[in-house]
């Protein structure tokens, strides 16, 4: 992921968990969505350590949830994206894959609606 995708600081973040434009969410995850004014969409990945304990396990659900993020990049609109995970995920990564490819197909469904208008 290049660094120009990321939300690069703890400011970025809360500036989106003050005030979110849009919210959507799964069983297992939030998203939260805020425009922003650079010329590409980016994300960032919050999980709590009370939720998943094990750093290895916190990496790698952040690993899925940012290659889901640039497989659907392109089809998204600019936003600055927040993904909550909401609880323990381990061994559900199949649930994962699902929650995300809803959730990113709910925000671009919103945006085709938005754009037709």
């Amino acid at each position: 992921m290049t660094s120009k995708r990321s939300i690069p600081s703890k400011d970025g973040f809360q500036a989106i968990f003050e005030s979110p434009d849009k919210k959507f969410s799964s069983n297992n995850i939030l998203v939260l969505c805020k425009s922003n004014s650079f010329d590409v969409a980016r994300i960032g990945v919050a999980i709590r350590k009370k939720d998943i304990k094990l750093a290895v396990n916190r990496n790698k659900i952040k690993r899925k949830i940012k290659g889901s993020f640039l497989a659907k990049v392109l089809e998204l609109p600019v936003n600055d994206y927040v993904v909550l995970v909401k609880r323990d995920l381990i061994g559900k990564e199949s649930d994962l894959k699902k929650d995300l490819e809803k959730i990113w197909n709910k925000i671009k469904a919103k945006d085709d609606n938005k754009s037709s208008d």
